[in-house]
């Protein structure tokens, strides 16, 4: 039985790869590989920061669900032209057009000919373009040009960078005032300094910290969540007037990062930034971006809120601890 293979790094799930699904799930006996290995491709853009396998085949997975194509859809995991080999003669190849693709057509004609004796079909889609007219790619978003929207972003210089162990007791190297739980409400206390000085920005980084500001009857500029507390999940859903979705493993900070919080800064609305991964080390980026007189707001677990305004000293400890992380080569 002819079979119709999407293939696709599936990587930081786009806008892209959603006009991909969509022409596929119009397609006989669909299959969407999500490939790795030698399948990848060469030479890609910050390639070591591609999503691991597991979690490119879960976003997947949940998209796929969302827009109700689990049962039309199925999702293999590819990771080498063998396993192409596996797939019955006859079928169909989808995929965008691109220098990789090339690489694969030709090689993998050429490979199922000779195993299978069968000729295959190759559908090639035209680029789905971003915002500024260029092409949407996963690449792009690794390197923070636009979001998984196609917006554009500010973009940034920063490179992924990786803290090791031995900087771990230096995470609040920014200095700031402690809103302890044990002195009063910390989340009503903080609310009446940030209506009272009405600082340039207000960044919240954490779930129960923008959570709990909410309850005040305050929502910042800026907020950021990754759906984890140190109890486990945190099951509140947030919305934004403008939304992002970033990926950002613990202990890291990659370059979209950098670019989504510096947009999100200066776009003058009500923005959420959702983490896939851990928001543990965003306040960096927070300090770092935002203009003098704003203010960035964490939680610290079982003690209460932090309040750390941006000022030139807190810049310059930010930074000399960023400098401190390995970069991700």
């Amino acid at each position: 039985m002819s079979e119709t293979w999407a293939l696709n790094l599936f990587d930081r799930l786009h806008a892209g790869h959603h006009v991909l699904l969509d022409r596929l799930s119009e397609m006989p006996n669909p299959v969407a590989g999500v490939t790795t290995g030698e399948l990848a491709g060469t030479e890609l853009e910050l390639q070591s920061i591609i999503q691991p396998p597991e979690l490119r085949l879960e976003g997947l997975r949940k998209y796929l669900d969302s827009v109700e194509y689990e049962n039309a859809i199925r999702v293999e995991h590819l990771t080498s032209f063998k396993d192409l080999v596996q797939v019955p003669g006859g079928s169909i190849f989808l995929m965008f057009i691109g220098p990789c693709c090339v690489e694969i057509e030709e090689r993998l004609l050429e490979m199922r000919k000779e195993h299978l004796q069968m000729e295959d079909q190759f559908e090639l889609l035209k680029p789905v373009r971003a915002n500024d007219g260029d092409k949407m790619a996963s690449a792009r978003i690794r390197l923070g040009e636009i979001d998984r929207e196609g917006r554009r972003l500010r973009g940034t210089k920063e490179l992924p960078r990786k803290m090791g162990d031995n900087l771990r007791s230096g995470l609040a190297a920014p200095k700031g005032d402690v809103y302890a739980a044990t002195e009063g409400n910390p989340e009503k206390r903080v609310v009446e300094r940030i209506r009272r000085e009405e600082p340039s920005v207000v960044i919240a980084v954490g779930d129960v910290t923008c959570a709990t500001l909410a309850t005040e009857g305050y929502i910042p500029g800026v907020r950021v969540v990754d759906g984890i507390t140190k109890r486990g999940p945190f099951e509140e859903e947030f919305s934004g007037d403008r939304e992002y979705i970033i990926y950002n493993p613990a202990a890291t900070i990659y370059p979209e990062a950098w670019s989504v919080m510096d947009t999100a800064i200066r776009d003058d609305e009500q923005s959420l930034i959702v983490v896939e991964g851990e928001e543990d080390l965003m306040g960096f980026p927070a300090v770092l971006l935002a203009p003098d007189g704003s203010v960035m707001l964490y939680g610290q677990p079982d003690v209460g809120i932090v309040w750390v305004p941006v000022t030139e000293e807190n810049r310059s400890l930010a930074r000399a601890f960023l400098e401190e992380m390995p970069v991700i080569e």
